[in-house]
Formats: C-alpha cells, structure tokens, sequence
C-alpha cells in the first residue's frame, strides 16, 4: 500500500487531513509529522510515496526538509501548504523544483485531487516495441516529469526530463546532446521509467524537434557505413595471358 506523509506543527491540520482522507485508505495510508526533523525519521523507516508538508515548523522547517528531500530522495513527491503565499515563496519553492503548493485555507478537494495524480504518476514502468524518438514526443505532449533508463544489450543511457523538456542526458562518456544522439541509434532498446526529475539545471537547450532530425541523421549514417562494412568484395577477374 502506498504511503501519504503529512508534515505540520499543527495538530488540527494534521488532524483534518488526516480525517478527509481516510475515504481512500483502501488505496493509501497517511502518516503524520509535526516538524521536518521527525518526517526525517519516519522516511529513514517506512517507504513514503508522497509528502505534503508546510513551511513554518520547528525544528526543521518546510524549507530545510524540502531540501533534504532533494538530495536524498529526489524520488519522492512534495506537495507543499502555506498560510504565507506570494511572490518570494513561490521562488523559494521553485528554486528547490518543481513543486506544487496550496495556500489556506486548504481547498480540500483539489489538494486531494492532487494527491491522487501524484501517486498515479508516481508508477516505475518499463517500456519496449516504442522507439525513444517516439517516447520523447509523448512525453513533450504530455508535459510529463521522468527519468528514463535506455538499455540496449549491455549498454545503457539516461535521460533526465522535467515537464516534457529534457534536461541532461548521459550515455558512456558522453554527455547532453552527444548522448541523447547516440541513445537515438541504438536498435531494440527497452525503457525503464522512474517518475521523478532529479535534474533541477537544463544543459540541453536544443529543441527536440532538432535532437530527433539530428539523432536519426547520426542513426541513418552509421548504418549506411555498417552495410559498406559488410559488403562482400567483388573476386577479381583472372587476367588471360
């Protein structure tokens, strides 16, 4: 079963959450923190599969275990709510990632909402018989978050995309475009899927439109020098004497 960690100093809050969502119990439990120090604790013994904390709290305060978070566990979704919204904290927020916050008084039916996308989104897959060239332009379609693995028999490439961009990509040595170019052209690739973007800097600018017509150029000219490769040599004819 899935895990729903609630992080506020406030026992009411903590308590109403806790009460408005105990309908979906069947599907998610919901543990419960009063500071980011404690929340700590807890996601060092249990598998949490979503946060949702506030910011002013003792001890830890919402910023400092968002932060944390980040670093250790970049895997795990934040939803963040706040009695103090505007301008600086929302760049607060974004300058950790991408994250959701509420304002309250809590409109309960949309952060449950949000709740239940998070942890549908939140699903490890594995992908074949779809190119990468294809996947890709899902996934800028559909402005989703991921970390996808290309495996492609002993080799292996990751590429990291943040809300349908990609953001860095590794293959070997190589590194940003280079490697989404050469993931491009490897054949019978599997993807794996991890629902998260641990990559807050983007290093790739290049739209995919162009990595796509770029790839495939790459891919098209190294199986036009394979098949010369492989060619058998026409046998000299005898020269009559």
């Amino acid at each position: 079963m899935k895990k729903v960690l609630i992080i506020d100093d406030d026992a009411v809050t903590r308590g109403l959450l806790f009460r408005v969502l105990k309908p979906h119990a069947s599907y998610f439990q919901v543990l419960t923190s009063d500071n980011g120090k404690n929340a700590i604790d807890i996601i060092r013994q249990e598998k949490v599969d979503l946060v949702i904390t506030d910011l002013q709290m003792p001890e830890m305060d919402g910023f400092e275990f968002m932060a944390y978070l980040s670093k250790y566990h970049p895997e795990i979704p934040v939803l963040v709510m706040t009695a103090f919204g505007g301008a600086d904290i929302q760049a607060k927020i974004e300058a950790i990632g991408p994250i959701q916050y509420f304002e309250k008084p809590l409109n309960i039916d949309t952060l449950t909402d949000a709740i239940l996308d998070e942890l549908e989104a939140g699903a490890k897959g594995q992908i074949q018989g779809i190119s990468l060239a294809s996947f890709l332009q899902l996934v800028e379609m559909e402005d989703k978050t991921c970390t996808v693995t290309v495996k492609s028999n002993e080799r292996f490439g990751i590429i990291h995309l943040l809300k349908g961009d990609i953001m860095a990509a590794e293959a070997g040595d190589l590194e940003d475009e280079d490697a989404v170019y050469e993931l491009l052209c490897w054949d019978r690739t599997v993807l794996e899927i991890d629902n998260f973007c641990s990559k807050k800097t983007k290093e790739i600018n290049t739209p995919l439109m162009t990595l796509l017509m770029e790839g495939l150029k790459k891919k098209d000219e190294k199986e036009h020098e394979s098949r010369k490769r492989k060619k058998p040599l026409r046998p000299l004819k005898s020269l009559s004497t």
